[in-house]
């Protein structure tokens, strides 16, 4: 008989959360071990025995990105699935840095949910239909860290250095030199030519 991929349910609203149990234990090859409606339950249920978690971003009590973190230094055999409403590369990108391997809208249908939960089992990643992969590999190919993208936006805003450096508490000086490194980083010589390289590969809007 196949050894069933235990499952972690991290999710706050209860009904979402029983409805997509019941579904999953339905699966012959799947079972809901633990579950949790915030951070602060999740880290008293987590176990060793836990292969995939399925999880909620956006919990009540803190960043479920943080909680990934905390979960994948103490357990780092387990595999994240985040259940999210957000599709924003930028977010994904930085969900993928804390660990986050498969990305499934609350939305979808529970096909999808179930194949992230098999990818990401089997050592893979899953990201749903309707997520710009090409965005996403600009991303991380750009070698931007996500306080150049940040500053990268704010110039967007058409604030003056000193005003946005302000914003990003960061002297002029610092401000300059990140600035440096980005035109480096995208080989370009002006903010202009910086804009407008980086929004042709959608690392700003």
């Amino acid at each position: 008989m196949m050894e069933k991929i235990k499952i972690m349910l991290i999710e706050d609203h209860n009904v979402f959360r029983e409805g997509l149990k019941k579904l999953l234990e339905l699966e012959e090859n799947m079972k809901v071990v633990a579950e949790a409606g915030s951070c602060q339950e999740a880290m008293t249920k987590i176990s060793n025995q836990v292969d995939v978690i399925l999880m909620d971003i956006g919990l009540p009590d803190g960043d479920g990105l943080d909680l990934v973190t905390v979960i994948k230094k103490q357990y780092p055999h387990i595999r994240h699935v985040a259940l999210t409403t957000y599709d924003d590369p930028i977010f994904i990108k930085k969900a993928m840095e804390c660990g986050v391997r498969g990305f499934v809208p609350k939305y979808a249908f529970f096909d999808e949910i179930k194949s992230a939960v098999l990818m990401t089992f089997r050592g893979g990643s899953y990201l749903y239909p309707g997520l710009n992969a090409d965005t996403l590999l600009n991303l991380s190919d750009s070698g931007l860290s996500e306080k150049e993208i940040q500053l990268l936006q704010l110039l967007t805003s058409g604030k003056n250095q000193k005003e946005i450096a302000s914003d990003l508490f960061i002297s002029l000086s610092t401000f300059r030199r990140r600035l440096k490194d980005i035109f480096s980083k995208l080989n370009v010589h002006s903010v202009q030519e910086a804009l407008t390289i980086a929004a042709k590969k959608g690392i700003i809007k």
